[in-house]
């Protein structure tokens, strides 16, 4: 990758052993472009990132999600609101409207921001409309050589690009600091506090620090719900027995009506964790991962040594396609995920959100967000699509996404009824 040697780790049993061993504890060096903007710390890595991440996690944990409940419900149903006012013949790119929606939601909650200081930041709406963009000069810096090059990273537009980044990030951070620092000054008691709060607090963080640490929170929060979302109602469209799967069982399960879905509930629905997990499979969340070898370390029953220094990809994009792990890895089949068929694979030829000290920090977080919006959004609405879910292109980057974007059409169940 540019001009930095990598081994690439294919074996579900070592990729375990590797992210789960504390001698493979850093991240790779692809990720000093992406420290050009977020700097070294939770998402990136470097020498800091461990002490931060244990400043944060309280903020991630179940106790704070189920205080977080209520704003994923009162998002998800104004998700629905502007789903129901599309019209059911149009088809569209759903990703805008739920990124929305996981925006108000990680601002509501880990920002610690109320509805309407959320809705008022000045930046938040051009950094969610470019944040994509930005992400993908981020990874073609890290996998094209020559713009690593000085005067063609600036003549290509990639600096001027990621500059403006570094310039709006900057100042959607500090309005959101200023907000908490105002609150705080008031008071120092909350029965739940958010991220923010809790790097603010802490006296461990720099001021950069605390900025850099603030966005990564909430674009790592945001952006990887919507995607994920965005497929999840994608992969239903497209699969209408599946839609009916999960509409039955919310019907079964919660009933008829409801408008507050919570974190018990949703463990009952079985026929949507399969969706779920499937989408997960089929448009991974980070296509590979890459950690840098700190102590020497042996893999393949010791046959095979891994010096210090050797930069180690994990493809996890190949891996959840791997047909030794899974029988025709090409298709979409949620049934996969059945548990007879989940206890005949290896376990560890899944692994969505990573595995290890260094894992999805907003695995639970970013699960009850989608799961929730899934529910409010079959509860009211029927979605459809066109053509077979196989033949979308998929863009492979930082993240899969479906290259012409998340295109589906929705129809008001009571019309349907009707």
């Amino acid at each position: 990758m540019g001009p930095d040697l990598n081994i690439i780790v294919k074996n579900a049993e070592d990729i375990k052993l590797l992210l789960s061993s504390n001698k493979v504890n850093d991240k790779g060096p692809v990720y000093r472009y992406i420290q050009e903007i977020l700097g070294p710390g939770i998402f990136t890595g470097g020498k800091v990132w461990r002490n931060h991440r244990k400043i944060v996690t309280p903020s991630y944990d179940k106790k704070s999600i189920s205080e977080f409940e209520r704003v994923f419900n009162v998002e998800a149903a104004s998700l629905v609101q502007s789903l129901s006012e599309k019209d059911p013949k149009h088809t569209f790119n759903i990703y805008w409207d739920v990124v929305y929606c996981t925006t108000q939601c990680v601002c509501q909650t880990l920002m610690g921001l109320s509805k309407h200081e959320s809705q008022n930041l000045k930046y938040l709406d051009e950094v969610m409309k470019n944040t994509q963009s930005w992400y993908g000069s981020m990874y073609a810096k890290t996998t094209k050589w020559y713009l690593q090059i000085p005067p063609v990273y600036w003549l290509t537009g990639t600096k001027r690009r990621l500059d403006k980044c570094m310039k709006l990030t900057r100042s959607l951070t500090n309005e959101i600091l200023e907000t908490r620092r105002k609150v705080l000054t008031r008071t120092r008691e909350r029965h739940v506090r958010c991220a923010v709060d809790r790097f603010l607090m802490s006296g461990e963080l720099t001021e950069e620090e605390i900025r850099q640490e603030t966005f990564t929170v909430f674009t790592t929060s945001q952006e990887a719900s919507a995607k994920i979302l965005s497929a999840v109602l994608v992969f239903l469209a497209h699969l209408p027995e599946w839609q009916d799967k999960v509409f039955n069982e919310i019907q079964e399960c919660l009933g008829p009506d409801g408008d507050f879905v919570t974190a018990d509930q949703l463990k009952r629905l079985e026929s949507l964790d399969m969706v779920f997990k499937e989408a997960l499979r089929y448009m991974s969340i980070g296509p590979l991962i890459q950690r840098t070898v700190e102590k020497e370390v042996t893999i393949d029953n010791g046959r095979i040594t891994l010096p210090v220094g050797t930069s180690l990809v994990f493809p996890i994009h190949i891996l959840h396609r791997d047909p030794q792990y899974w029988e025709e890895p090409n298709k979409v089949k949620p049934d996969r995920f059945l548990p007879e068929n989940v206890k005949q694979r290896k376990p560890n030829s899944f692994i969505p959100f990573s595995s290890g000290p260094m894992d999805c920090l907003g695995r639970v977080f970013a699960t009850a967000i989608i799961k929730t919006s899934v529910v409010h959004v079959l509860r009211h609405l029927r979605l459809e699509a066109d053509g077979r879910l196989e033949d979308l292109d998929i863009q492979i980057a930082i993240s899969v996404r479906f290259a012409a974007g998340y295109n589906l059409r929705v129809t008001p169940r009571k019309l349907i009824s009707a």
